[in-house]
């Protein structure tokens, strides 16, 4: 067998879509549906393995509401992922759950335990109607968000602390002589330690120091 045609039979088909744990169902169900209608596909085959079969699970239910007349058939395996050494010597073993999904627009000829009939078409409607309005929801929620980071963003609360708002001004009452409207003072109502007083001796109260000399 030539390196080409190898190539040629171990290329995915289309209608193969493996999800893994980075697959984001939003794009593998906008992925399948193109790939469906521009190819006039009748089936789609998906697989996932361990933490990914959730993805999986939510993909063919929202595909199920959105293409009407799809048979669902279930196989559930299990793989084994296997560590060895340079010698070939196995150290490790780990066995995961894979979950095999089938959507036809055929019904098939065998009914195995896994298999899922068509969805009912009112039944259908509604989940359709549900996600349509979520998502409705999303959206003028997304919309309300967006106004509210870009009112933080200019003159509003936490704009204030970096403008010229009264917020930047106890900021720098702090790093400055005072603490805004409550100035730094030393101990007693005396001025601040290591200050310079009047003169030795007189009425004035000066630092710890020079009321020592002052006596």
């Amino acid at each position: 067998m030539s390196t080409a045609q190898k190539d040629k039979d171990t290329k995915k088909a289309p209608n193969d879509i493996r999800i893994g744990m980075n697959s984001r169902p939003r794009n593998v169900i906008k992925y399948t549906i193109s790939v469906v209608e521009e190819q006039k596909l009748r089936e789609v085959k998906f697989s996932a393995v361990g933490g990914s079969i959730g993805t999986l699970l939510d993909v063919v239910e929202v595909i199920k509401v959105l293409k009407p007349g799809l048979h669902q058939l279930n196989r559930i395996t299990s793989v084994a992922y296997q560590t060895v050494d340079s010698n070939k010597t196995l150290l490790n073993q780990r066995l995961y759950p894979k979950l095999e999904v089938t959507l036809s627009l055929d019904e098939p000829k065998s009914k195995t335990e896994g298999y899922q009939g068509v969805l009912e078409e009112e039944k259908r409607k509604q989940i359709s109607k549900i996600m349509d309005d979520r998502k409705a929801e999303r959206e003028k929620n997304r919309g309300r968000g967006r106004g509210r980071r870009g009112g933080f963003r200019g003159r509003g609360r936490r704009g204030g602390f970096r403008g010229r708002g009264r917020g930047r001004g106890r900021r720098a009452g702090f790093r400055g002589r005072g603490r805004g409207d409550r100035p730094r003072r030393g101990r007693g109502d005396g001025p601040r330690r290591g200050a310079p007083t009047r003169g030795r001796g007189n009425n004035t109260r000066g630092t710890r120091g020079n009321r020592g000399r002052g006596k």
